[in-house]
């Protein structure tokens, strides 16, 4: 958060949540940096790996020790996930969408918020994953699936 710009908690309360191509357009127009952040300000509060990881955990009643178990993760690799303290690389994010049951757009969605690409389905280990994730194959079946064509696991 910049210094005084506030929090944009008054702003989104009276205005609605603009558009990426109109923020797009005040940074194109605007002649300051600052300016441009502080007319955006409201806008930028996408959640962050952290807060989206346990909103998804919320929704599906699950806690950091059944997350850490499912996805194959050490606990205190996964309550430093949850807290925000580290960043998860981005076969983590696959095995923590694969666990959590995520559409493949909630798992575009994870993957941009831990600031990692998309899958890609002319990518064939992403097709894979894509398929697995459509199907809720889970990690160990999608792992196997991916081996047995002779790609990178996710393990």
């Amino acid at each position: 958060m910049l210094s005084g710009l506030g929090t944009g908690e008054e702003g989104r309360k009276k205005t609605r949540a603009r558009d990426t191509q109109e923020l797009l357009g005040i940074l194109e127009q605007s002649r300051s940096l600052t300016g441009a952040l502080r007319a955006m300000d409201g806008d930028m509060d996408a959640p962050g790996f952290a807060e989206r990881l346990t909103g998804y955990m919320a929704e599906r009643n699950m806690n950091a020790a059944q997350l850490s178990e499912a996805a194959l993760l050490s606990r205190s690799f996964t309550y430093q996930l949850c807290s925000g303290e580290r960043r998860p690389g981005r076969d983590i994010v696959l095995r923590l969408a694969l666990v959590l049951e995520l559409t493949v757009e909630q798992t575009q969605a994870f993957l941009r918020t831990a600031q990692w690409g998309a899958l890609y389905p002319r990518v064939a280990r992403d097709a894979v994953i894509i398929f697995a994730i459509q199907n809720r194959l889970g990690i160990q079946a999608t792992d196997e699936r991916l081996l047995s064509m002779g790609l990178t696991g996710l393990l």
